[in-house]
């Protein structure tokens, strides 16, 4: 009896080295033939792609990237037009708030005040930036849902540098 417990106990350490190296191969082709989504997700955007790119979580948490490129300078005490793609994962339908953070040269003006989301997957809004005096301006804005605690990550925060001539 013990013998042919031996025996059996010596194989199965062959049989788990036979299937895992099926497994293993098996994977390897699914990984060659499988495309790559999170890839895809992460290319680069096109041409016409709104400067910036919030997505709220289901948590309704915001996050903020830059996506697009920025409009040109305009004259400077004009606004400049930034489009921002929202993704709302979470249907939130609050007001989106944005705010200057950090040492905003004086003369700064930023105003994004748009009626609450639609709680649609998908849709776009304008801020507005005015700025002051010529030459390149550093900026950081942060966004939130009202009446939400804002990202303890930063990843509610942009930085980004505008100029007006």
């Amino acid at each position: 009896m013990r013998g042919a417990l031996t025996a059996t106990l010596c194989m199965i350490p062959l049989a788990v080295q036979a299937q895992d190296a099926t497994t293993h191969h098996d994977h390897h082709i699914m990984e060659q033939s499988a495309p790559d989504h999170h890839i895809m997700e992460q290319s680069a955007p096109a041409q016409s792609d709104p400067p910036l790119k919030i997505t709220i979580n289901p948590e309704a948490r915001v996050s903020v990237v830059m996506w697009g490129n920025l409009p040109p300078p305009v004259s400077c005490g004009t606004p400049a037009d930034l489009p921002i793609k929202i993704i709302n994962q979470g249907f939130v339908t609050s007001h989106l708030e944005a705010q200057l953070v950090g040492d905003a040269p004086p003369g700064t003006v930023l105003d994004f005040h748009p009626d609450p989301l639609k709680g649609v997957p998908e849709e776009t809004r304008i801020m507005h930036i005015k700025l002051a005096k010529p030459g390149t301006t550093d900026l950081t804005i942060a966004f939130k849902a009202h009446h939400e605690i804002p990202d303890l990550g930063g990843r509610n925060r942009v930085h980004f540098l505008m100029q007006c001539r």
